[in-house]
């Protein structure tokens, strides 16, 4: 199944490179300053350090503050968080954090069946039978009425679970965690393929010679055709309105056209395939050669044959570059070519011994110098709202100074002793989702100790803020701020 905004390649570093950030490739396409960032993300396969590389740079931008396990590859990438999931060679899913650095299993329960749509949730059955949402706040349990074989989460938040009956038929159920009420149910012959669109609208299901596709929205059939041998591979266009079919024993890959629910056009290719993978920009579709050590290459937007490739079929690889350009391995090498010409562009003697993830983020950017500039505010526990585009209230007018000292009188002595008792507070997030905000403070750490969620009012709309402290003074909290190596703003606290 195909997770939105995340390409798994395995590019441009050689494992025998003199430093971390040595061996990648410069001088290709600049990634533009509108939508986010390509950005390389590199896992020793034996485990360490993970390091990020914004698409084309030599020089990494981020580090991993904790060691990364051995990983087989990622799950799904949580842009609003900025959180890859991976999983580790026992299949647990670790969260890597590219905010803070943090390595974080996300368990340590065995699951089978693990899916996730969006990397914020990720779901798996337990031994037990119950089928289980894992978030970086709470861990959600539903035992469906019958054994979960095959689960579907979609980008909204609802879950699809297919479960065999004794008949051979498959029963299809929708639920909405964290509700366990099941909202609705089918019955279909059968699921030997399950594929989901990247937009979560439709699911296809191949049984035999069938195919299907359903309306997420009310589990109503949308398509079925009928081939002339077993379905072998299914993949959807990122769009969603074509499928490209692959059936055994040909070499006739099938365009379904979902709208008109039938084939619409045929592409031969030079053999067989076994399997399929679609280029999440929708540029190229690679197709697993049957003897497993070459691809064919296909130009979505022509429906033609334009390569064959050299290269081992692994689940990293072989993948598209933003630029269009293949990685492909070749034992232990990797080997960078254009898809179009055909042309090398590097060979990396050792590049394809490592894991590597690809997601489209903008987390890396630069911060705006006005981001730096020192905010005050006029109650204690208020402080930026930007996150979720909360606009703050703009600073009161200056009063004339009379004025000024009528109402703001200087306090005694002893007053000023309390409010210097006060102290400062770290604010590092203000946004307007419980579990978002807890989520957070679970990855921030200030001297050693875990930030905390603060609940306020502003006009009626309940905020949730990541503070840390109190802090005896500004200083100490500006200090401590700095240490946390992350954005932050300051507030005087009221005891």
């Amino acid at each position: 199944m195909r997770r939105p905004a995340l390409l798994l390649t395995a590019l441009l570093l050689s494992a025998c490179a003199k430093t971390p950030d040595a061996g990648v490739l410069s001088g290709g396409a600049s990634v533009g300053a509108s939508g986010p960032d390509a950005v390389l993300l590199r896992f020793p396969r034996g485990g360490g350090t993970a390091r990020a590389y914004r698409w084309w740079r030599d020089s990494s931008v981020w580090s991993s503050a904790q060691s990364v396990p051995a990983i087989t590859g990622a799950l799904a990438f949580d842009a609003q968080q900025g959180i890859l999931v991976v999983l580790d060679a026992a299949r647990i899913p670790v969260r890597v954090d590219l905010r803070v650095g943090r390595v974080t299993p996300a368990t340590s329960e065995r699951l089978r069946a693990l899916a996730s749509a969006t990397g914020y949730a990720v779901f798996g059955v337990a031994p037990t039978g119950e089928v289980v949402r894992l978030t970086s706040s709470a861990t959600w349990r539903f035992r469906p009425p019958t054994p979960a074989r095959t689960l579907v989460p979609l980008p909204d938040g609802t879950l699809l679970i297919l479960s065999d009956d004794t008949d051979g038929r498959v029963t299809i159920r929708k639920v909405q965690p964290p509700e366990t009420k099941v909202t609705d149910s089918t019955t279909i012959g059968g699921a030997d393929l399950v594929i989901a669109t990247e937009v979560g609208d439709r699911i296809y299901l191949a049984a035999g010679d069938h195919l299907e596709g359903l309306r997420t929205r009310d589990l109503e059939r949308s398509l079925t055709v009928t081939f002339n041998d077993a379905v072998r591979a299914v993949v959807p266009t990122p769009s969603g309105d074509r499928l490209f079919v692959a059936v055994r024993n040909s070499a006739t890959l099938y365009v379904v056209d979902r709208y008109e629910a039938a084939v619409r056009d045929r592409i031969t290719l030079p053999g067989p395939p076994a399997a399929l993978r679609m280029d999440p920009d929708g540029q190229y579709l690679l197709a697993q050669s049957a003897s497993g050590d070459s691809a064919y290459v296909v130009a979505v937007g022509t429906h033609r044959v334009i390569a064959t490739v050299a290269t081992a079929w692994r689940p990293d690889l072989p993948l598209i570059a933003p630029d269009g350009a293949l990685a492909l391995a070749d034992g232990d090498a990797l080997v960078i070519v254009d898809a179009e010409t055909q042309r090398e562009r590097a060979r990396l003697l050792t590049g394809a011994t490592d894991v590597w993830a690809l997601v489209r983020w903008n987390g890396f950017r630069p911060r705006s110098a006005a981001l730096d500039e020192p905010v005050r505010f006029a109650d204690a526990y208020a402080d930026s709202l930007a996150a979720d585009s909360l606009a703050a209230e703009p600073e009161p007018d200056a009063l004339p100074a009379p004025v000024a000292a009528a109402l703001n009188p200087v306090p005694p002595p002893a007053a000023r002793a309390e409010s210097a008792g006060r102290g400062w507070m770290l604010s590092f997030a203000a946004v307007l989702s419980e579990s978002r905000a807890r989520s957070m403070a679970a990855a921030v750490r200030v001297d050693g100790s875990a930030a905390r969620v603060q609940v306020s009012e502003r006009a009626g709309t309940t905020v949730y803020r990541v503070v840390a402290g109190p802090f005896p003074t500004r200083e100490a909290a500006e200090d401590a701020g700095r240490r946390s190596g992350l954005p932050y703003w300051l507030f005087e606290s009221i005891p």
